[in-house]
């Protein structure tokens, strides 16, 4: 076994990596650029650099399917799944928070989503508020949901594919005294962002040393076995802190280093990761991706 192998082996065996989570990093990552449906047996393939049973693989998607991100049919003796929109519509947008690092333009409003209302169970609040975070919403407060980011028109499409018949006042708007309240550090405690640098500090320290092996020759199933994984821990924490602007970020932020890391990484990978996802996806699969981590 390789390098790339053992080490991607070793990090899929520790309790914070889950198999359900990093099949999704592999539908939105390798799958959906390609295509919205494959095969279960293409799936075993796919999981199989990262150690994952194929009892593992059916229990993930069996989430998966519960929590309306893929569908399945059965196809004669084959089984085939499918990205819902729901999962289009969010890998969409995980996209631009992954893999691009433009965070220029922001005009000081906010988008606000308010989900403690009488008429919400609080089930339908705990999903509504599970996905908003998903596209970098941050709780300012109890059951107020904000964005930097996303528009109001594009929280009501999200909303419609979560939980269409929910009642959600939202709107958008410009908080006072935001000055203030970043020296105040109000911002820093919000976005947890010492969490975040944390995190992206454990991310350099795993990934940056690969930059000094010649990724080019790796064989084509180690590389996009590591791929997977990069992308998988830089999209937990892309994912999993608020939708940040640069006014409100910390100077000479850390997180910048990680893009660059990654972007490096990804870029290097890519050509002989597409060797092995044509093999499996049986497709023409393209060398480079589009928008992804462009420099």
């Amino acid at each position: 076994m390789s390098d790339i192998a053992a080490s991607v082996r070793e990090r899929c065996q520790q309790p914070d990596i889950s198999a359900r989570s990093v099949l999704v990093t592999v539908l939105g990552d390798s799958v959906l650029p390609v295509t919205k449906t494959l095969w279960l047996s293409s799936l075993f393939e796919l999981a199989a650099p990262f150690g994952f049973s194929e009892r593992l693989v059916r229990t993930s998607m069996f989430r998966l399917v519960s929590e309306g991100w893929v569908s399945n049919e059965r196809v004669g003796r084959r089984s085939r799944y499918s990205l819902t929109l729901l999962a289009v519509r969010e890998s969409e947008d995980a996209d631009r928070r992954i893999y691009t690092a433009d965070r220029a333009g922001w005009d000081r409003s906010w988008t606000f989503a308010v989900l403690d209302t009488p008429l919400m169970g609080a089930s339908e609040r705990d999903r509504i508020a599970r996905h908003l975070r998903w596209h970098g919403f941050v709780a300012l407060g109890r059951g107020l949901l904000a964005s930097p980011s996303v528009t109001v028109a594009s929280l009501g499409e999200i909303l419609s594919l979560v939980e269409p018949a929910a009642t959600v006042p939202m709107g958008r708007a410009e908080i006072d005294e935001l000055d203030r309240l970043v020296d105040g550090g109000f911002f820093a405690d919000v976005f947890r962002t010492d969490d975040t640098e944390d995190a992206y500090r454990d991310f350099l320290a795993r990934y940056e040393p690969w930059q000094d092996h010649d990724l080019d020759a790796a064989a084509p199933l180690d590389a996009y076995g590591l791929r997977t994984m990069l992308v998988h821990e830089f999209r937990r924490i892309r994912l999993r802190a608020p939708d940040v602007p640069v006014e409100l970020l910390p100077p000479d932020w850390v997180g910048d280093c990680a893009y660059d890391v990654a972007a490096d990484l990804y870029r290097r990978l890519s050509l002989p990761a597409s060797s092995a996802l044509s093999e499996i996806l049986e497709v023409d699969y393209p060398a480079t991706m589009p928008r992804r981590f462009e420099p």
